[in-house]
């Protein structure tokens, strides 16, 4: 009599029940490490547009008669919080006005939008909901502007925090801070 050595139903379906718990175990930790890693390139990008930003205006100039001020607006209020907008203007040009995003007919382009990663989210801007870094081109200057019920207000401080978070998340470690020294120009993240 010929004897055929295999695996029972039950044995398959042990191994199989185990390699399934394995996978869940291991996805677990790996979806959070890539959340987080999200976070870490997400304060990356936003600092590097920063310095590029203040770059830009520090050398850029159109023609020979004006220089280009740079505008990076943050909103974290709307549902485009996982956008962080540059805009360029003439310097000469007042720009008191009340609503960033009432700005037609004044000479200011759009030049770059910078989607945060998949998930992040920008939180708030030092309390404020929405905060605008102008570089000005002639002076090197940067000034802070925030508003509140459509009124433009200037903002001082020494240093603003960005709060990013994935999806809303509360817990600190899906949650990173940047921080903008406003007297140097640096970024600490």
């Amino acid at each position: 009599m010929i004897t055929k050595k295999a695996f029972t139903m039950i044995e398959l379906m042990i191994a199989i029940t185990i390699i399934g718990i394995l996978t869940i175990l291991t996805y677990a930790p790996y979806n959070y490490y890539q959340n987080k890693a999200k976070l870490k390139i997400t304060a990356r990008e936003v600092s590097q547009l920063l310095y590029e930003a203040r770059n830009m205006a520090v050398n850029w100039a159109i023609g020979s008669t004006w220089n280009v001020a740079i505008w990076v607006y943050f909103d974290s209020s709307s549902l485009e919080n996982n956008k962080i907008k540059v805009f360029s203007y003439p310097h000469d040009i007042d720009t008191n006005f009340s609503n960033i995003n009432n700005i037609a007919g004044w000479n200011i382009f759009l030049l770059k939008i910078l989607i945060l990663k998949e998930g992040v989210q920008l939180d708030s801007i030092e309390g404020k909901n929405d905060l605008l870094y102008l570089f000005d081109a002639i002076n090197w200057n940067v000034k802070y502007y925030s508003w509140e019920t459509w009124t433009r207000l200037p903002f001082v401080s020494a240093e603003i925090d960005m709060n990013f978070s994935y999806k809303g998340a509360t817990a600190p470690n899906l949650q990173k801070i940047i921080t903008y020294f406003t007297s140097t120009n640096i970024i600490d993240y």
